[in-house]
């Protein structure tokens, strides 16, 4: 069953479109061979913090997806999805 994987990033100098979009390419490559799908992505209003949620086996898998695209994270950890 698929857990719900976070990924904590922060960026300096801020984050720009053609970054997002570079970085994107190289994690949805890498994340397919394990299994991992991106589901949705929050990036703060200045562009240095981004936190992405993917739907994964776990935790680890998404971590070995964003080193094998050589993108750095601080974070990734498994979470349970709470709404109203």
């Amino acid at each position: 069953m698929a857990e719900v994987v976070i990924v904590e990033q922060s960026f300096d100098p801020p984050l720009t479109d053609e970054e997002h979009s570079r970085i994107g390419k190289l994690i949805d490559r890498c994340a397919g061979m394990r299994n991992a799908t991106w589901m949705r992505s929050y990036l703060s209003a200045d562009r240095r913090r981004m936190f992405c949620e993917f739907e994964a086996p776990d935790a680890q898998s998404v971590r070995e997806s964003y080193r094998s695209a050589g993108v750095p994270f601080q974070a990734v950890w498994s979470a349970y999805l709470y709404k109203r």
